[in-house]
């Protein structure tokens, strides 16, 4: 608190904990910090659609990645299981650029692509699916996401607002040893206080400004109450 709670500018402590954020997870290069795991999801597609040039992203039925307009379809959490976009208020065009698959079925996944070729920007998931009743992947299936993606020019988010540093230091990725390109992070790295963070492979990272084109800020974000409590 002496040394102030916002500046709305970067500080080292930001730098201090996105070195640790990186220690502990390899495939993290860079980090950008947000306000929430909502933001830092959003933030994810926003920078996975900059980066391929592609609009649509597949998300899987009853995992849930916040309360953004595209991933509020089958959501599986509150009120977001009421349709095709799950909350009253969701624009339909808002969500038509996001496919649902069920969850564990690489099949529909393959199919998904055949369906949209050179479209898809991302696959989005949570590697253990908390919000349906904690389910685990099957043998395989998160393998198989990172060689559908790659062979297909899409890009793997790991939604790790709840499994990181919680399932393993690492998140599930480190447990599942399967390498997404981003990674979604919640309030857990700030001791629970407002924060969230989404973090990746260094040239998609640079994308997002000032380094790159892609516009993401917030006065709150990485502010030093939250850092210094992660």
């Amino acid at each position: 608190m002496e040394r102030g709670t916002s500046y709305g500018a970067p500080t080292a402590l930001e730098t201090e904990l996105a070195e640790m954020v990186i220690e502990a997870m390899p495939t993290i290069e860079m980090v950008r910090f947000v306000n929430s795991g909502t933001e830092a999801t959003m933030s994810a597609l926003r920078l996975a659609r900059a980066y391929t040039g592609r609009d649509k992203i597949i998300k899987f039925e009853g995992c849930y990645h916040g309360h953004a307009y595209a991933l509020l379809v089958r959501a599986g959490s509150g009120v977001a299981t009421l349709g095709l976009p799950d909350s009253p208020g969701v624009p339909t065009g808002a969500a038509q650029n996001t496919i649902t698959v069920p969850y564990n079925d690489l099949e529909a996944v393959k199919r998904a692509f055949a369906a949209h070729p050179d479209q898809i920007a991302g696959v989005i998931v949570e590697p253990v699916a908390g919000n349906m009743g904690v389910v685990p992947p099957q043998p395989g299936f998160l393998e198989g996401l990172r060689h559908l993606t790659q062979v297909n020019g899409a890009l793997l988010i790991f939604d790790e607002v709840m499994t990181g540093f919680r399932v393993a230091y690492g998140g599930a990725q480190s447990l599942y040893g399967v390498q997404p390109d981003l990674t979604t992070l919640g309030k857990v790295i700030g001791g629970g206080l407002p924060v969230g963070a989404y973090a990746g492979r260094k040239d998609i990272m640079e994308m997002v400004a000032p380094a790159g084109p892609m516009y993401q800020a917030g006065t709150l974000s990485g502010n030093p109450l939250a850092m210094t409590a992660g």
